[in-house]
């Protein structure tokens, strides 16, 4: 006791404490237990203390990092039944409200000077704090929404309607009654959007069922593209295009011989396309003897072992074009190659056979151990309409991507 009382006495408060605490644990002094008590209560008076003076001082951090040992202490001690003018949570959470408040304070600054980047650290600063504070979950919409408002004005007031409604529509993702985004963005939309016709053009050297198919692949993928720029008018009477359009088909097309403006009132864009060429080619099996063990596992000379091969191969030129179905302007041409060439292969085995006087045949097959035998694998040839399908899939695929990046 008398040690204990020494250094309390000398401002050595955890020291004593700790004595104090060992008396009355082991021997339940009455007097140990009243200087425990004296001393936890200095303690915890100086640790609120410093954090009282660390949050005045603007030291948020440091406050509520000393106001939990606080609450750490007070709870180690609580038989002691030490006084607090006020819980200590609750003069935790006062310090963390101003600490919160400094922090909006500063981001919705940054927020006003449109730096978005420096005002998101502050409010993920608030969150950590705070996750469901509601100031700091509108001002972090805010800096979603702001940045994109204002680069959607500067793209319409350059005329940039793909670029004004992404950026618009990225607003009306976060809050579609953010002031007048929803009606700039569909007035984007509106402006930004050219409708096309597709158009077959006929080659008699290749069969409508090919040209066709590729025709309504096109169209399908224009239809599904995720572009919402594209609007595809289905035409199935093309004849509304008037016979002078054929003329624009030319690389010579002249002004002169375009057809009268407005005649085509709703597509504003014909894209036609044509197969210049498609040869496919498959050639029979081809048979060549192979080594029976190497393929089957199979030793006998009674036995004759074949590898069937053959293939196929398929070509195709396919030649499209984008004009202006009032002025008849060329805006794209291009040519897209397919050649795709596979090759089959499969095998076989056959027992020799020898003659018999008890066969109705007269012969029959010779004796063969067929214990160890295993399949070889087999490499199918590709089928004429899988191969046909690819080419469908990759010339349609390569004409809807070019004219997805077209911009009128």
């Amino acid at each position: 006791m008398k040690d204990a009382s020494t250094l309390e006495t000398g401002g050595l408060h955890t020291e004593a404490l700790t004595i104090y605490d060992n008396l009355y644990t082991n021997y339940a002094k009455a007097d140990a237990l009243v200087g425990m008590k004296r001393v936890a209560q200095r303690i915890l008076d100086k640790k609120l203390s410093d954090a009282q003076m660390q949050c005045m001082a603007e030291n948020f951090d440091a406050s509520l990092a000393s106001y939990d040992d606080a609450i750490s202490f007070y709870s180690s001690y609580q038989h002691l039944d030490l006084h607090t003018t006020k819980p200590i949570e609750q003069m935790r959470g006062e310090c963390k409200g101003l600490y919160i408040d400094k922090l909006y304070k500063q981001a919705e600054d940054y927020v006003k000077d449109d730096d978005f980047e420096n005002a998101h650290i502050f409010i993920q600063r608030i969150f950590r704090l705070d996750r469901n504070n509601q100031k700091a979950i509108f001002l972090d919409m805010m800096c979603e929404i702001l940045p994109n408002y204002r680069s959607g004005e500067i793209a319409a007031e350059k005329g940039l309607w793909r670029e004004a409604y992404v950026y618009f529509n990225e607003v009306c993702l976060v809050d579609a009654g953010f002031r007048d985004a929803k009606k700039r963005r569909d007035e984007a939309l509106e402006k930004g959007t050219f409708s096309i016709v597709y158009k077959v053009n006929d080659n008699r050297f290749v069969n409508n069922i090919y040209e066709n198919a590729q025709g309504t692949l096109i169209k399908g993928k224009l239809l599904n593209a995720k572009n919402p720029f594209v609007e595809l008018l289905e035409r199935e009477d093309l004849n509304v295009v008037l016979q002078e359009q054929q003329e624009t088909m030319s690389p010579e097309y002249e002004e002169s011989t375009g057809p009268e403006s407005g005649k085509l009132k709703r597509a504003r864009f014909i894209l036609s396309g044509e197969f210049v060429s498609l040869n496919y080619d498959d050639n029979p099996e081809a048979r060549s003897r192979c080594d029976c063990w190497n393929t089957f596992k199979i030793d006998s000379d009674k036995v004759d072992c074949y590898q069937l091969t053959n293939s196929a191969s398929l070509q195709a030129t396919f030649k499209y074009k984008l004009l202006d179905a009032e002025t008849g302007k060329l805006y794209r041409s291009d040519i897209v190659n397919f050649d795709k060439s596979d090759q089959g292969k499969r095998y076989i085995y056959e027992i020799q056979q020898k003659i018999s006087l008890i066969s109705p045949t007269g012969v029959k097959d010779h004796e063969v151990d067929l214990s160890r035998k295993v399949v070889p694998e087999n490499d199918p040839l590709i089928s004429e309409s899988e191969m046909m399908n690819q080419m469908y899939e990759f010339i349609a695929s390569r004409v809807v991507k070019d004219i997805e990046q077209f911009r009128p």
